[in-house]
């Protein structure tokens, strides 16, 4: 059987939203029970489909896109009301010298999601945004201690020996990061400035860390 989430936000929850959200993604488990949202007012807005709505990532487990998106959306609100920090990380996987069949894509791209989520903290939101691409909310997170986290994410994949039909690969990722306030105080500014960083890294050669230049 799925469980039903069904929030009503006044102004006292919605600003613990977020973070009840990542307790249940934390906790989240593909082997168990699906989560799966029903439609109300105020649930994230996605096609009919028998009136369920699954938000995970069937590969990765992490949030899809349009959950991601919900979710980024309702935390730039959070932050702007209550005066928080909090940063948007963007990860995308640097090209390989070799081509891989779609069943190693899946073994890669689930490894380096389960690495990611073992660097970050049960509050912090992961989500699938493309075939090797990422994006991470960091709570009450500024650019300082993002850029750590970061680091140590590209440490990480970079020193991980990945397995993929008997064969060992070498893996690198390319991170950008911007904070809000600091780099911007509206979503399409801070989702364009995470982009901006992110580009300054692959430009740059990939397996880098990069901040907003400006």
């Amino acid at each position: 059987m799925s469980r039903d989430l069904k929030w009503v936000f006044s102004d006292e929850n919605q600003r613990v939203a977020g973070t009840t959200v990542a307790l249940i993604l934390q906790n989240y488990s593909p082997s168990k029970e699906s989560i799966s949202l029903h439609n109300t007012s105020l649930s994230i807005e996605r096609p009919y489909r028998g009136q369920e709505y699954l938000m995970f990532d069937k590969v990765t487990h992490t949030l899809d896109r349009e959950a991601f998106e919900y979710l980024l959306n309702l935390e730039v609100k959070k932050a702007a009301r209550y005066l928080y920090f909090f940063s948007l990380m963007v990860l995308q996987r640097d090209k390989a010298s070799k081509d891989f069949s779609p069943a190693e894509e899946e073994i890669l791209i689930r490894k380096i999601a389960a690495i990611v989520k073992e660097e970050v903290r049960t509050t912090d939101i992961i989500g699938r945004i493309g075939n090797d691409k990422f994006f991470l909310i960091l709570d009450q997170a500024d650019f300082q201690s993002s850029f750590k986290v970061g680091g140590r994410i590209k440490d990480r994949i970079e020193h991980y020996v990945f397995k993929t039909d008997g064969h060992t690969v070498g893996m690198t990722t390319s991170i950008g990061i911007a904070c809000f306030p600091t780099h911007a105080s509206d979503i399409v500014t801070l989702r364009h400035k995470a982009d901006l960083a992110l580009n300054m890294a692959i430009e740059g050669g990939g397996s880098k860390v990069c901040l907003p230049a400006d």
